[in-house]
């Protein structure tokens, strides 16, 4: 199975390509899934050599994205770092961020989910403890497996495959059920990959985990717009010294440092990827002009705006 993405589903000269797992479905519909809410695919495809990329624009899903490479390798860039994925690797992409990817000519296969945030959020899973795991894969989305833990994973997905294609009045439930089941076995083998990042304090900070889940929240939804810290912190009714606090405390990285690594990604991929001006680009981020976007993209990347987009 190959996704194909007509161009009229994306527009690519305000934005990158913001993509639901309803389109994708629409796009399409042999996929298995339940819904608008959740897809998977593990079939089996050739890639010829003169085979055009695999998404010719970067896209950003609507949902998490989960991918375990079973055949062939692949280039993919996720938030515009670049990996080389081969056998036995897992990619975790978070809501927001943005995937561009090509696939080497020859026989591929993955097991690839999909799943909406709407549907996350009904899965009933204590998502606080997933946090240190986001925090994780800003950092690195990709993870090499053993042949074991690719097989006991495997195993997890053909149980909910088959619940997909079953004729149950509870499937749904069902399938959110196990679909919790497998995100913990992967935080699992996640945390003995990286105990040292991934692992909590001893006293759990639950209060604060929710309230950076929500910042990070507004973060994907505001940042086009809004870079003030202050912004952020009135949406949770906090004081700018307490939301900051909470946010270092958790993360390790300031409230500011979050809302300039998201600005720079976005402001980064426009202007690669869009066929906006600088000026344009300055314009839609917001800036009063683009003599200080230009400042301010200068002074967190080391590169103005121009030198960037002839890169």
């Amino acid at each position: 199975m190959i996704y194909t993405f007509d161009e009229n589903s994306r527009n690519m000269e305000h934005e990158i390509g913001n993509i639901s797992i309803a389109r994708i479905r629409q796009l399409n519909p042999n996929l298995k899934g339940i819904n608008n809410d959740f897809i998977m695919d593990r079939s089996e495809h050739y890639i010829p050599e003169d085979m055009s990329p695999f998404f010719k624009y970067p896209l950003r899903l609507d949902g998490i994205i989960i991918s375990i490479r079973e055949k062939g390798s692949a280039k993919v860039n996720i938030n515009l770092r670049e990996y080389d994925i081969e056998k036995n690797d897992l990619i975790l992409c978070a809501p927001g961020d943005i995937l561009h990817s090509s696939l080497s000519p020859g026989i591929h296969l993955s097991q690839i989910l999909m799943i909406s945030s709407d549907f996350l959020k009904e899965m009933y899973i204590n998502l606080n403890s997933f946090i240190p795991f986001f925090i994780s894969l800003k950092e690195s989305p990709r993870f090499h497996l053993t042949e074991e833990e690719v097989q006991e994973l495997k195993a997890f997905y053909q149980l909910i495959e088959k619940t997909v294609s079953q004729s149950d009045n509870f499937k749904t439930e069902i399938v959110r059920r196990l679909m919790g089941a497998y995100l913990y076995k992967i935080g699992s083998i996640l945390h003995q990959k990286k105990p040292e990042s991934l692992s909590k304090p001893s006293k759990a900070l639950k209060r604060e985990d929710v309230l950076f889940n929500q910042f990070i929240n507004l973060l994907t939804e505001h940042h086009r717009k809004e870079r003030r810290v202050d912004f952020y912190a009135e949406q949770l009714f906090l004081t700018p010294k307490h939301f900051s606090t909470v946010v270092k405390k958790v993360s390790g990285k300031t409230a500011g440092e979050w809302i300039d690594e998201y600005v720079i990604l976005e402001a980064k991929a426009l202007l690669k990827y869009s066929a906006m001006s600088i000026q344009e680009v300055a314009y839609f981020m917001n800036f009063p002009n683009p003599s200080f976007f230009g400042k301010y993209f200068k002074h967190h990347t080391g590169l103005s705006p121009s030198e960037y987009k002839m890169q």
